[in-house]
């Protein structure tokens, strides 16, 4: 079927998805149409990476609004597919006249924009945020609902957020149609039967998929056909690599570490005769040397990509994983190495997809990874355009695990999902959630939106969880439960959109009090208090020193008044060493310590240290927030700590680094020849400001003193 025979799609939409090269539909497509997706018709689609799936969402929206003049929500895990997303379908909607939105992060805030907008793209997370923070519109104004990788449901931490979003979209407004995408759900049926859906469920890829094990020197393909390899390194995973070069492919090999990744790099980079050198683009080439705290890292990134090589995972600073997915798309590179985040997060297809291990490290274990995650790993075979086939090669060292690679991986199928809505942490903040919504909600009122989740229509309500966590949270002092009307109080609906847990909340405003009471405002204290949760992203500490840290952190549960809430959670001791060990780091930043001095002193790689700052920049305003509602007069102190927290500088900075373009390097130079305050920027030329900040360039020097004018409350320059 064509795009242009399809009588329910309007012809301006077909005329601007034929311009974008969409006029042939896959067979799943046409499946899906003929299944009533173009008449309102929920649908779940089951089909594999590169069938189509998300041009059937395309193809929904566009009906949705242009003939039923409704708005269109998609939603998704991770931020990188939501803008991958969004990408794609951007310039097909704007061209047809509609306002697209895209929301991730920043769960305390409603963008005004959104309230407009004709398709809002987002996480399942800032979806969850919109409701909390009472968007009606979302209710009553959406007629479409896409939901990708819907298979996030069993996922501990996404799946209940995605379930009760689902729920509460279900439970009131307007009918709505739900398309939900998945490739790998072998139980789609209990999906569809939940959303009252139309199932599509194929195993039509546009490139075939060759699976097989490699073992001894020889591919076994499970299709009965063998190819031997080349032993040009001696390490099976680059050989088999390099075999895929040879033949004019790319290959992606999935291993279970960052420093496998790397040190893989490494030793094929050895063998560099092997592959081609080629000369950098200029724009790489000044981007890695730009950013000088990350210099080690760009330099050893440099010498593998002029050989074609590239590794990738959550470690690496977003510019550089995006470098590495520019260049491969580009197939620049020929070989990248990476963990399994790549294919969790970015739709990257190789012609050879090469498993290392079918093992994973996780909380400093080794452990099996499931049927499904080996299935998303070898999706990513097959190129569209440029392969006919795509193959996916698992690494055997031994006979044995040679054959428990073909029965379990490649015959077997993927774990059916299942509902992670029972667990306490889950029902405590969507229970919460939901109460907070409302001005009174009836205990049957809750119950209502809980039917609509996939663990009622799996397995009925979790009366015994539901009750229990009521209870809890009324005690925390979060919600009134009188005459069967449940309401949050005013505490309760703050911590619902400051999207915390409400343990966290409860250890917070404990640990609040305890310090207002004895007039501390040290530093530590705060920030030990806004890490030790659930919520928060904590490190390791060095194991020759954990039982050091675990006395350490006693002690100071003990002078916070929170020695009783180690009973609360397994292992809440050695919880509490990790957020000590991490408050360090964070101490470290806001002190102003060289970026690459963090990084060295607690091994890790800028990925993570971004994520431990945004963690605990959220966590700190979250504390400075509830510090207005218990313990005021720790409320200024706590505000200046969560700007420190955010831009990494001591408190005489923050001011500076308020403006455009001015981070905490820039902040300091400034700082240091006597320019202090946003007013004093606003009065340089910008000559004047590029000259003092070498790399700033006179364009970004004229946006920030434009930037430091409004700061200061000035006329902008003209």
């Amino acid at each position: 079927m064509d795009i242009a025979s399809i009588d329910l799609l309007p012809e301006a939409a077909k005329r601007v998805l034929a311009r974008h090269g969409y006029t042939v539909l896959f067979p799943p497509q046409v499946e899906a149409v003929e299944r009533g997706v173009l008449s309102g018709r929920s649908i779940v689609m089951a089909t594999p990476t590169g069938s189509g799936k998300s041009l059937v969402a395309l193809l929904a929206a566009l009906k949705t609004l242009m003939i039923g003049g409704r708005r269109v929500v998609y939603m998704a895990p991770l931020r990188s597919i939501v803008y991958e997303r969004a990408s794609e379908w951007s310039s097909i909607l704007r061209e047809l006249g509609f306002r697209v939105a895209v929301a991730t992060g920043d769960y305390d805030r409603v963008e005004p924009w959104l309230a407009s907008a004709d398709v809002v793209l987002a996480t399942y997370e800032k979806l969850d945020s919109l409701l909390r923070h009472g968007e009606a519109w979302l209710y009553e104004e959406v007629g479409l609902v896409v939901v990708d990788e819907v298979h996030y449901i069993s996922d501990p931490k996404r799946g209940p957020v995605l379930e009760t979003v689902i729920a509460r979209l279900s439970s009131r407004g307007e009918r709505k149609q739900f398309v939900a995408l998945s490739a790998t759900m072998p139980n789609a049926s209990e999906v569809a039967k939940w959303l009252d859906a139309s199932l599509i469920y194929s195993d039509w890829r546009p490139v075939r998929l060759r699976e097989g094990v490699y073992h001894a020197g020889v591919i076994e393909w499970a299709d009965g056909g063998v190819r031997r390899v080349r032993k040009l390194t001696g390490i099976a995973s680059l050989d088999v690599a390099l075999d895929s070069v040879e033949e004019g492919g790319q290959a992606l090999v999935f291993v279970q570490s960052r420093r496998k990744a790397v040190s893989l790099a490494l030793r094929l980079l050895q063998h560099g005769g092997l592959l081609e050198s080629r000369e950098l683009p200029e724009n790489v080439r000044e981007a890695l040397r730009s950013e000088r705290e990350h210099e080690t890292i760009n330099n050893l990134l440099a010498r593998l990509l002029t050989k074609g090589i590239g590794f990738h995972h959550a470690g690496l600073a977003s510019y550089q994983r995006s470098i590495v997915e520019r260049l491969f798309r580009q197939r620049f590179l020929n070989i990248v190495f990476a963990t399994p985040t790549l294919a969790a997060g970015v739709n990257l297809p190789a012609r050879r997809v090469i498993v290392d291990s079918l093992h994973r490290y996780q909380g400093g274990f080794s452990e099996a990874i499931s049927v499904s995650e080996y299935k998303q790993l070898a999706g990513r075979a097959g190129r569209p355009g440029f392969d006919a086939v795509g193959e996916a090669v698992i690494i055997a060292r031994s006979q044995a695990s040679a054959l428990d690679a073909f029965n379990k991986y490649i015959r077997g199928s993927p774990e059916p999902i299942r509902s992670r809505l029972s667990s306490e942490k889950a029902l405590r903040s969507q229970i919460l959630a939901i109460i907070a919504a409302e001005k009174r909600l009836s205990v049957d009122g809750l119950l209502e939106v809980f039917s609509h989740t996939f663990y009622a229509s799996s397995l009925g309500l979790p009366l015994q969880g539901l009750r229990n966590t009521i209870l809890s949270l009324k005690d925390i002092g979060l919600i009134e439960l009188r005459d069967n009307v449940i309401e949050a109080t005013q505490l309760g609906k703050r911590v619902a959109e400051l999207y915390i847990d409400p343990l966290t909340a409860k250890r917070m405003l404990k640990g609040l009090r305890k310090l207002a009471s004895e007039g501390r405002q040290q530093t530590e204290y705060a920030i030990f208090l806004a890490l030790w949760n659930p919520d928060s992203t904590l490190l390791h500490p060095p194991r020759n020193k954990t039982l050091v840290y675990e006395a350490e952190a006693e002690l100071m549960l003990e002078e916070l008044g929170l020695e009783n809430e180690v009973e609360e959670q397994l292992y809440d001791l050695a919880i509490a060493a990790k957020a000590l060990y991490t408050s360090e780091l964070i101490l470290d930043w806001i002190n102003e310590e060289p970026e690459k001095t963090i990084l060295d002193k607690y091994g890790i790689g800028p990925g993570d240290l971004y994520s431990i700052v945004n963690t605990t920049e959220w966590l700190t305003y979250s504390l400075a927030e509830l510090s207005r509602i218990t313990a005021p007069k720790l409320a200024e102190s706590l505000r200046k700590l969560h700007a420190r927290v955010a831009h990494g500088v001591r408190e005489e900075l923050i001011e500076l680094t308020q403006i455009e373009n001015i981070g905490r390097v820039r902040a300091r130079i400034l700082y240091r020849a006597g320019i202090k305050t946003a007013k004093h920027v606003a009065s340089l030329k910008p000559e004047e400001l590029a000259r003092l900040l070498p790399g700033l360039g006179l364009e970004r020097a004229k946006q920030a003193i434009a930037s430091a004018a409004q700061l200061a409350g000035e006329k902008p320059p003209a």
